[in-house]
């Protein structure tokens, strides 16, 4: 049952990224204050007990990355942003856009074409009933005259 609970909340969290970004700066930044707070009552300066709790955490983007990776689906999240910025470079070079789309076209009918072939002469099976049992007769005639040509002559 956890493991459903862990999936679900990865896949809200692909839908809620700003809400969950907000969520957990207002929980850094508590986090942070409480122990400012906390040092500040040892007996620290406030700036002192500032940096020594930024140290404590361990860097604000780092848990911010970590929680990140933590909350969602990392990969599927990249896929994304990567598909994104292909999209932008893609509309803002339309020569080199033209060249790819008509490279892959072409790619992909040339493969297409050769597949075809291959299935047909190589992959499939004859449409015969037996095709393993299939044979060829050869006929040699001898004489002066060409094959075709003697038996035009013979009448066949």
């Amino acid at each position: 049952m956890e493991l459903v609970r862990i999936l679900f909340s990865r896949c809200t969290a692909l839908f809620r990224r700003q809400k969950l970004a907000e969520e957990l700066d207002e929980e850094l930044r508590s986090h942070i204050d409480f122990a400012v707070e906390e040092k500040v009552k040892r007996g620290m300066s406030a700036q002192e007990a500032r940096t020594e709790a930024m140290r404590a955490l361990g860097g604000v983007t780092q848990t911010k990355e970590a929680y990140r990776l933590q909350q969602g689906f990392a990969s599927v999240e990249m896929l994304v942003r990567d598909l994104r910025y292909a999209m932008r470079q893609l509309l803002r070079n339309p020569g080199f856009t033209l060249t790819v789309i008509l490279t892959l076209a072409l790619s992909v009918g040339a493969n297409t074409a050769i597949f075809s072939i291959v299935n047909a002469l190589m992959l499939n099976s004859l449409p015969y009933a037996h095709p393993e049992r299939m044979g060829a007769i050869y006929a040699r005639a001898a004489g002066p005259l060409a094959f075709d040509q003697q038996i035009d002559i013979d009448g066949g």
